[in-house]
């Protein structure tokens, strides 16, 4: 033990260089932190990833007496870059507790199944089960159980059938109740000769018989992809007819952006005006303002715009709800539903405000393998962290760690019986920390800065 402070102090003294890996995603810069602004609260999302950019830890924190308390963190393992495992974990009696857990297994790729349970009173119990079955790499079937008398019992199961292009033809959905078949849906679809998406219907059986229930249609411009107009019709059966419901058309900038969204609600053998959303963009395309308006007076009216602004390469920084005229005091925030580019993917929040932070995540497991060797170091990262750090659980099968100070004195330690690498320190006061890792094989360390 004394050998290994020895060695760990003398790393610290003499500030070993760490080869470091900016980790990007299609050149984007990956999301480290959220901060949510809502009336009176403040909360904020911290987010880790590992060397192939995959999201390992999302921790959410509300601002109390400025002060970060902590409210639940989840943490996602891999083998590889498949999932195998999620963790939800709560902030009670001062550590973190495990809430909820799935589970993931594969086969040539594909997931397979998804096993969920749920924490109660330290006891972890089954909730449901989802098995996936595929022709080759096409989804077939999905079958959803939940844990009923201490068995899986049969809840949901859909079905897909293909055309020999490979397009989805049908959706078959069966909902049992106590494992015996009490409503079945079926959605299906045709295409033009283009292979667009032309129309979707949507039946319920009724005895042996499936009865319509909706129907959609898509529209598009001359030789494009992009969607002109979607109409929603019902079908009444007392007429044996279908009647229009919704209408949505799309208008499009010399850019090819979406431009104008407006909504339609079918009433009195016409289509009435319900809502519309306009789009504007800047000179590199990037949208920097989405404006909800309504009908009043005749006219279209703002009520609440959403403004995209301080952007890091094609990402908004800061994201602002506002009122427009029509909707209160011009300018004036007000909370909404902010949909905002996650890493590439859209993602809603509610807030009034929000800041997006693009830093990249450095990561520190690309050490020079001598010094690795040398001194039985243990990659964790990000290193420095203001609490929350991590350690990759595919390279290291971890039976205990704990944190010590300078002196030798054990401050935290803990015992792993679920697979995770999260180890939070956000209590301890800024400084240095060793840590010590036990493995199946061997004893590794690592310094920890907390800053």
């Amino acid at each position: 033990m004394k050998h290994l402070y020895t060695i760990l102090l003398l790393l610290i003294l003499h500030s070993v260089c760490i080869p470091v890996k900016t980790i990007s995603a299609n050149d984007n810069q990956l999301i480290t932190e959220i901060k949510v602004y809502n009336n009176d609260s403040t909360f904020r999302y911290l987010y880790l990833y590992d060397t192939q950019g995959n999201k390992v830890i999302e921790s959410k924190y509300f601002q109390q007496d400025s002060i970060w308390i902590r409210k639940s963190l989840s943490e996602w393992l891999y083998s590889g870059n498949s999932c195998i495992g999620q963790r939800e974990r709560i902030w009670k009696d001062d550590k973190w507790l495990i809430s909820y857990t799935i589970d993931y297994e594969y086969n040539n790729g594909n997931v397979t199944s998804e096993l969920h349970s749920i924490n109660k009173d330290g006891i972890f119990i089954n909730l449901k089960k989802i098995e996936f079955q595929f022709n080759i790499n096409t989804l077939t079937s999905k079958k959803e159980y939940v844990w009923l008398n201490d068995m899986w019992t049969i809840s949901i199961q859909t079905d897909f059938k293909y055309l020999q292009s490979g397009l989805t033809d049908s959706i078959k959905t069966t909902v049992f109740s106590t494992s015996i078949a009490n409503q079945q849906l079926l959605s299906t679809f045709t295409y033009t000769l283009k292979d667009k998406l032309k129309s979707q219907l949507f039946q319920e059986k009724s005895g042996v018989e499936w009865v319509n229930s909706s129907f959609v249609n898509w529209y598009y411009l001359p030789d494009s992809t992009s969607i002109a107009s979607m109409c929603n019709k019902k079908w009444i059966a007392d007429t044996s007819t279908w009647e229009n419901t919704q209408r949505v058309d799309y208008q499009y900038n010399d850019n090819l952006n979406l431009s104008v969204e407006t909504y339609l609600r079918w009433g009195s053998m016409s289509w009435k005006n319900d809502i519309r959303y306009d789009y504007q963009y800047d000179n590199h395309n990037s949208l920097i303002k989405k404006t909800l308006s309504q009908p009043i007076y005749n006219d279209w009216r703002g009520i609440i715009s959403i403004n995209y602004s301080n952007f890091t390469r094609n990402s908004a920084n800061i994201i602002k709800s506002m009122y427009e005229f029509w909707g209160g005091k011009t300018g004036e925030l007000t909370t909404s539903y902010i949909p905002y580019s996650f890493n590439n993917e859209t993602s809603i929040i509610k807030g009034r405000s929000m800041q997006i932070s693009y830093i990249p995540e450095v990561d520190s497991t690309m050490y020079d393998q001598l010094v690795k060797n040398l001194i039985h170091l243990i990659p964790v990262y990000p290193n420095p962290s203001e609490g929350i750090f991590y350690i990759n659980t595919q390279d290291y099968e971890i039976k205990s760690w704990s944190i010590s100070g300078l002196n030798g004195q054990i401050l935290k330690k803990q015992k792993l019986s679920f697979k995770s690498g999260v180890i939070d320190i956000t209590d301890f006061p800024k400084g240095i920390y060793i840590l010590q890792v036990i493995t199946q094989n061997e004893q590794l360390i690592q310094k920890l800065i907390k800053k």
